[in-house]
């Protein structure tokens, strides 16, 4: 993806790691690290995070994960309610 689009501004990236039917409906945090550094976007905003009691995977795995990988992509993520820009930083 990063070859097509080399200049993504935001990704906002859907966590929670759950599966319905066998099937992965929201990222955990190593799927979603993953997807970060194949786009490599300037911002990264994680989502439905903890919209359901069967998340699997918690923000701070995600979080950890990212701080580990060294990705530059700045990280925004906002608290319920919140409204976050999704400028990259200057």
């Amino acid at each position: 993806m990063r070859e097509r689009f080399p200049d993504i501004d935001a990704a906002v990236v859907h966590l929670g790691g759950t599966r319905v039917l066998l099937r992965t409906v929201t990222m955990d945090g190593p799927m979603g690290v993953d997807f970060v550094e194949r786009c490599a976007p300037a911002v990264v905003v994680p989502v439905h995070h903890d919209d359901y009691t069967v998340f699997r995977s918690p923000l701070s795995d995600f979080v950890e994960r990212l701080a580990a990988s060294g990705t530059p992509a700045v990280l925004r993520a906002p608290r319920r309610g919140d409204v976050v820009s999704l400028e990259p930083p200057v």
